[in-house]
């Protein structure tokens, strides 16, 4: 299949970048508990386990995303802040 991390990078920068960083990981993780649920393995297929339709490399994604809109708000607060 091709490749959607690229779409998980953008989103999680973008959510976190609104929201902060804990919005955008927990979009990520959000993200893969429904592929994982959706799967129709979940009973018995543990997310460490090959097929189990969880994928870190796609919540490794989400969360670079998320680190990078993160800091980008957390220095806008910061600035915003001691603006004041």
């Amino acid at each position: 299949g091709e490749s959607n991390r690229p779409k998980h990078l953008l989103v999680g920068f973008l959510v976190s970048l609104i929201l902060g960083f804990n919005a955008g990981f927990a979009a990520g993780c959000a993200a893969e508990y429904k592929d994982w649920v959706h799967s129709g393995k979940q009973h018995g297929i543990h997310i460490f386990e090959s097929g189990s339709g969880w994928d870190w490399l796609d919540l490794a994604a989400t969360t670079i995303g998320s680190l990078l809109g993160g800091l980008i708000w957390g220095l806008a607060l910061r600035h915003f802040i001691t603006a004041i």
